[in-house]
Order: structure tokens, then sequence, then C-alpha cells
């Protein structure tokens, strides 16, 4: 494949204007032998932007961005680096055979096929009696004849086929319009046009092919039809590829350092009204990794602005995920009334929505704090419980200070004193704590020859603490609080020493279900569920509860034996007595068959 020679890119350079080529995108001052202006490339209002024009360059002094017209151009228009030197050279009126570079691209005749039925659209819309009663119902909702036709507004005509039959005069095939979704065969094999009487919206992919289109009615006749009809996925178009107006949005999003997420097309409109360029649509709540994945492209930050409604709500927490695994840094707008912001314009105008998107964003740890406190009854005692578990859980990996904020709002919002949030949230960071440090005490304890009935007896004993805070004291009495053969019933136990301890009843108290699910994560509960739950007896007899306890401090006698005696070893000066110590050691970790302990 022949390449552009290093000579002929100069050339272009040399007869590119750069200040006029940035001039269009940037207000330029001369100061001394250079021109300043406003960074296109970050937000800033101190001109740091600078363009030498001897030197053919432009270099912000802020942000770093630096480089020639063909880059200038690739940055600010999306173009690859043969679109932009094709697009120099005619500029500059220097002939430049780039036949041999481009590759050809197997959908562009697609492309121009859709590009082709946007003209009819937008011809008719723009030339016809209907198009002025379209027109006027676009009017009414606040979209200016400057929005019509920056975001490329057409028409659908009423007529059955109208579309179809113009374009295959023009030598189109009307098995590609089948294709491409904008044609549908009858029964009869005859072919008719999928829009009709619709307002139709372009959907372009972030170079800019029109790839896909969106119908929605207008008219009084149609308010029990489906408001939107969308083409079908075909060569040009996957949906979960595709984000709404990235290819308008991309200079706002690379100047802001930032992308604004809505649903729909009317709320990037809206948003657009508002002044928020940097606006794109996932076209519905189901945002994809794909969708994700083309954002990061072009910043780490996204502003999330679904609707306000329980679809929107969960749409949003599943966006929240995929972002994260994106690593990416995520703002939250909820809306007042769970409104979308179409129609927060309609009640509160422009200007308020663009306040409330920029200066009212909160991050994943407040959004989640919001979502918990709307879901919780604050006059059920265990729904409040629960909720303070759930924000501990939200909050205990953030600073000191987000600590203290949650930890004074939890208390603020749940009508509790401080103080008790505060020893509630101690005693829940010990209880982490200590989970932490018994990691370190598992392997030596399971060296030892663990039986079944040594797990089924710490497992019972469960059951005891659940009816009784007096089996928990004497638990504690004879043995080490923190052990246990297994984590999950070491965790559970604390639990339910949580339950206990602030109770001023405790000593008559009976611990149900629901108030151990309230302190339990889903993976302890359903531990203690399907393997706990089921040993319990109808009746939990005392001298059973001592059998229990005998078995386990057989189990734990032992390992502190084997403690002592590795212990011994690591001291042993000799190694006739290290070998003596360490079979001695391996009779209590292999005990004798027919024990009495043992399985």
């Amino acid at each position: 494949m022949a390449k552009i020679s290093e000579q002929k890119i100069n050339e272009i350079l040399s007869k590119t204007d750069i200040v006029d080529l940035i001039g269009e995108k940037v207000t330029l001052q001369k100061k001394g032998k250079g021109y300043f202006g406003l960074c296109p490339f970050h937000n800033e209002k101190t001109p740091s932007f600078s363009v030498e024009p001897e030197r053919k360059i432009y270099n912000c002094f802020s942000c770093g961005e630096k480089g020639n017209a063909i880059t200038f151009l690739q940055k600010t228009s999306n173009l690859s680096f043969v679109e932009a030197i094709e697009d120099l050279a005619d500029r500059a009126n220097v002939e430049i055979d780039l036949s041999n570079m481009k590759k050809v691209n197997p959908l562009s005749r697609l492309y121009n096929i859709n590009e082709e039925a946007l003209n009819f659209y937008k011809l008719y819309l723009s030339n016809t009696k209907p198009g002025t009663v379209a027109k006027k119902y676009l009017e009414d909702r606040g979209i200016s004849n400057e929005i019509i036709q920056s975001f490329e507004f057409g028409l659908a005509p009423a007529e059955f086929e109208l579309l179809t039959k113009t374009l295959t005069s023009h030598g189109i095939l009307v098995s590609d319009l089948y294709d491409l979704g904008l044609s549908k065969q009858s029964k009869k094999e005859t072919f008719y046009d999928l829009f009709r009487e619709r307002i139709i919206i372009p959907i372009k992919d972030e170079k800019g092919n029109t790839v896909a289109f969106s119908g929605r009615t207008y008219l009084d006749k149609d308010k029990d039809s489906p408001k939107y009809i969308n083409s079908p996925q075909t060569k040009v178009f996957t949906k979960s590829n595709i984000l709404y107006n990235l290819h308008n949005a991309l200079n706002a999003i690379r100047m802001n350092n930032r992308v604004v997420l809505f649903e729909g097309y009317m709320d990037v409109i809206a948003a657009h009204r508002a002044g928020i360029k940097e606006s794109v649509a996932s076209m519905g709540t189901s945002l994809t990794k794909e969708q994700v994945k083309l954002m990061k492209k072009y910043t780490n930050n996204v502003v999330i602005c679904y609707d306000g409604d329980k679809p929107g709500i969960e749409a949003t927490e599943r966006a929240i995920t995929l972002f994260a695994n994106e690593n990416m840094q995520v703002l939250i707008v909820n809306l007042e009334d769970g409104l979308d912001p179409d129609d927060y314009i309609t009640k509160y105008g422009v200007e308020k929505l663009a306040n409330f998107i920029n200066d009212k964003s909160i991050d994943i740890v407040k959004f989640k704090y919001n979502m918990q406190l709307k879901s919780t009854d604050l006059k059920q005692m265990l729904d409040i419980e629960r909720l303070k578990k759930n924000v501990f859980d939200l909050i205990k990996n953030t600073s000191h200070t987000n600590v203290d904020i949650y930890l004074q709002l939890l208390a603020q919002d749940a009508h509790l004193s401080d103080v008790s949030v505060r020893q509630d949230y101690e005693q829940y960071t010990r209880r982490s704590q200590n989970q932490t440090g018994r990691k370190r005490i598992y392997q030596p304890m399971n060296r030892l020859h663990i039986t079944d009935k040594f797990i089924n007896a710490e497992r019972c004993i469960l059951n005891y603490f659940m009816e009784g805070y007096r089996y928990v004291e004497d638990f504690n009495a004879n043995f080490d609080v923190l052990f246990f053969i297994s984590e999950e019933v070491r965790d559970i136990k604390i639990a339910v020493e949580d339950l206990y301890i602030y109770d001023e009843e405790k000593e008559s108290k009976v611990i149900t279900l629901e108030e151990l699910q309230s302190v339990l994560s889903d993976d302890e509960y359903r531990y203690y569920l399907n393997e706990v739950k089921y040993t319990k007896n109808i009746d939990l007899r005392d001298d059973e509860y001592m059998d229990f306890k005998e078995v386990l401090h057989y189990y734990f006698d032992n390992e502190i034996q084997i403690r002592q005696i590795e212990k011994e070893i690591a001291l042993a000066s000799s190694s006739d007595v290290k070998i003596a110590l360490a079979i001695k050691r391996d009779s209590v970790l292999r005990p004798q068959k027919g024990g009495k302990h043992n399985g």
C-alpha cells in the first residue's frame, strides 16, 4: 500500500494557516508573536492555550495538549490521520492521491443510503404542511429551529410507501432499504415504509455516520400508539454499541472532562437546551459494557442522570456497577419529583436543570445512602437495625471525615441519638477487626483432625446462643471468645452477641430470625439457614448443651497442646529433642481410633 510522503505532509502543513484553522473553534487574541485563547480540550476560565503561527503548532500550558494542524483536526473533529490530511489538503489546495491509502469501507454504501433517507425526512419536515404541524408541536415543547437543525430532526410522511418509492426511484435497491429497516415487506410481498407520520430522530455513530432512526408520535390521534418506533438491528446498527449524540458531544466532553448520561433522546435535547452539551443517551435503561467503554475512550468522569422513577433508579444502580468495573469516577443526579429532564425543564426551566446537574450531583455513597433510607420504615425497629448495618457497610472503607458525616446524618435521619449510633459503629468496627484478626488463627486450627462431631457441636451451640444470653455468657467464660473451627460460625456468634449487648432486657431476650437477618450479610444468613438452623431441636436441653461443650473442650484443649508443643520445637537446641516433640505433636494431630471424641 502506498504511503503519503513526509514531503507532501510538510507541504500541506506549510500551506495551512493554523491560526485560521484553530480560530474556527477557538476565539484567539494576538499577544506578541502568538495567539491565546481558552483551551478546547479542557474547561478553563483563564486562557492558557497558545498558537504559534511561525512554528505551526499549538500548546496548552495547563492541560499539556499540543500538536499541529493534523492532530488538532483529529482530536476536535474525531477524524483519522488520513481523513485529517485529506481535509487540510482540500483547504490548502494541495493535490494528493489517497486512493491507495484509504480502505474501502464495505458499509459506506449503507451509510449513504441512510443519509439519503435522512435528507428525505429533513426535507419533508421543512417544506410540507404536515411539517409545519410537526414543527409547531416541537416549538410548543421548547425545541427551537436551531435545535431542529442541530439534531437533524425530520418527519416521516403519512403515505404508506413514499420513502420507499422515492429512494428506489433514485436507484437504491429495495432490498437495501429492507436490510436497513427503512422498509418492511407485507404478506403480499410489497414493500412499505417503517416510519409513517412520526417525527424522525437520526441516530449516528461516533464518526457521525447515520446508522439508524427513531420515530416519535406527535399527533393527538396517535396517543394510544407506541411513543417511539426504532430501527431494528442491522449491519450498521447494534444498539448496545451506540450512544445517542456522542458525535455531537465529543468536543464538549473533552473540554469539560466529563460525560452526562441520560436515558433517552429528548433528555439529551433538554440538557442541550440547558447548556449541558456533553450529553449522551444509552437509548433506554439497559446500559451495556460496550457503551461504558465507548465513554471511557474520551473521559474517566461520568454523571448519571436517569429518570427518578423505580426503573430509572434500578438502572442507575446497574450503571454504577458497570462504571466501577472500568474504574470510572461517577456522580449521580436525582431530579426532584421523579421527573425526567424533559419534564423537569417544562416544570422548572432550563436554568434550574443546568444548576441541578452542575451543583447537586451526588457521589455513589450518598446515592446508596439515600436509597437505603428511602427503603426503610423508620417506625420499625428491625428496619432501623438493618439500615444501620447497611450504612456501616457502606462507609467502612471511606475517610474518617466521611464516616463522621454519615454517622451524624444517620442519627438525624433515623431519629437516633448521635452517641448511640457512634457506639453501634464502634461495635461494628470491632467485629470487623476481629474477623480480620481471626484469619491468622485458622491455619494452626485446621491442622487438627476435624471430625463431623466437632463441626456439628459448634453449629448446634449457635442455636443455644439464639435462645438466651446466658449461653453466650457461659461460653465466653469457658472458651476464648474468638476460638472457633469455622469462620462462619464465629461471625454469626459475634453478630448474635451484638444483638444482645445493647438490649436492656437481654437476660430474657430470645433472638428471632428477622433480627439475625438484619445484622448478617446475605452469605452469613444463607449459611445459618442451610448449615445451622436445621440442627436446631424443638426443645434445647441444658444436658445436650453440656455435651456439645465437652466435645469442643476436647478439640480446643488439643489445639492448645499442639501450639505449646510447637513452641517447644522452635526453642529446642538438638535435633533429637525436636524429633521427639514432633512425634508427640503428631500423636495429638492423629488421635487414636475409638476415642470418645473421635468421629
